[in-house]
């Protein structure tokens, strides 16, 4: 079987506080063309502006070294090919401040984890080695 080729299309999500945003592009979509539609969808109806500010944002990516992590700002001309970009990887939006025009630091809730629940119950152990009892779905068969 040939070696699995890039994807045609890339699946990309964007978060900025409460909200994450969905696109669909090629590789060859510029980051200039995610920005226009992000800005697109934030100005939607569905949208208000107590969950998103009304400003100037840039697009960028986290990158994790060693514990640490940083967001690397995406310059607008590239493609997303080129800017090392998987299918369904989460892209940030950094704000700029209305009153100083400063970049704002990324600003996002996180999804919640269910890491420390216990689970609802627990499965059963069994001795019957795979065998189960045949059901009234399995007898009428």
């Amino acid at each position: 079987m040939p070696p699995k080729g890039p994807p045609k299309i890339y699946q990309i999500l964007i978060r900025s506080h409460k909200l994450t945003v969905f696109l669909t592009r090629t590789p060859t979509s510029t980051i200039k063309e995610l920005k226009e539609d992000a800005q697109s969808a934030l100005s939607s109806d569905v949208v208000s502006e107590k969950d998103v500010p009304a400003a100037k944002f840039e697009v960028c990516q986290l990158v994790s070294r060693k514990g640490s992590s940083e967001y690397r700002l995406l310059n607008d001309s590239m493609q997303i090919k080129d800017c090392g970009i998987g299918s369904w990887e989460i892209l940030y939006l950094r704000f700029y401040d209305p009153d100083t025009g400063e970049l704002q630091d990324v600003e996002f809730t996180p999804l919640p984890t269910f890491d420390g629940e216990e689970p609802d119950s627990q499965p059963e152990s069994s001795s019957s080695k795979g065998k189960r009892k045949a059901s009234a779905i399995d007898e009428t068969s």
